[in-house]
């Protein structure tokens, strides 16, 4: 009976825990009709299919470094894609565009947790970018004399380019980490 009980609570935990959302049906355009997002594993690509293009395949560039926990989560307005490695990871915010018609990419959040591992949770740096304003964010610690030592909030303009789903790869995300290590690099950060 108690390995019963066991087996259950297993398989119950990786049903709950072991799965992530590959798949969004929902209202993006604003239509009232569901359209769909989802990620193709397969092909590296995040696909989108929106009521008001006639649900024509709109698909992103190649994912070159698409990550076994990559999932999908359901926003107000549009959806994240989640991209995490390791000791990092992407969060990259999509909303549709009336003007343009399409799928945006309107912010992006990016983890670092190099130094979590030795000095916990409370080190973690993260950043954001609002790719609409371009106004970048971020919170980072160093390691000073042995210490951990927060470094002062970084706040600054980050230009990247306009991008929709169907321009979008993890090039961007890369693009965007570099321009992050190079502020962190410029404002005590070591």
């Amino acid at each position: 009976m108690k390995k019963l009980i066991f087996l259950i609570l297993i398989t119950l935990s990786v049903s709950i825990f072991g799965q992530s959302v590959q798949k969004i049906v929902k209202d993006l355009d604003g239509d009232l009709i569901k359209d769909t997002v989802r990620i193709d594993s397969d092909a590296q690509i995040l696909i989108c299919a929106l009521s008001s293009q006639k649900f024509k395949k709109i698909k992103s560039d190649r994912i070159r470094r698409l990550n076994f926990g990559n999932m999908l989560v359901s926003t107000k307005k549009g959806f994240e894609f989640w991209n995490d490695f390791d000791r990092s990871g992407f969060r990259c915010i999509f909303e549709y565009n009336p003007t343009a018609k399409k799928m945006q990419l309107i912010k992006m959040q990016r983890i670092d947790d190099i130094l979590r591992y030795d000095y916990g949770e409370k080190a973690k740096g993260k950043s954001n970018i609002n790719l609409l304003t371009q106004e970048y964010v971020g919170d980072f610690y160093k390691i000073s004399g042995g210490k951990l030592q927060k470094i002062p909030t970084i706040k600054a303009k980050m230009r990247l380019p306009v991008t929709y789903l169907e321009t979008f790869s993890d090039a961007l995300c890369f693009n965007y980490e570099a321009q992050c290590l190079a502020l962190y690099k410029k404002n005590g950060g070591s």
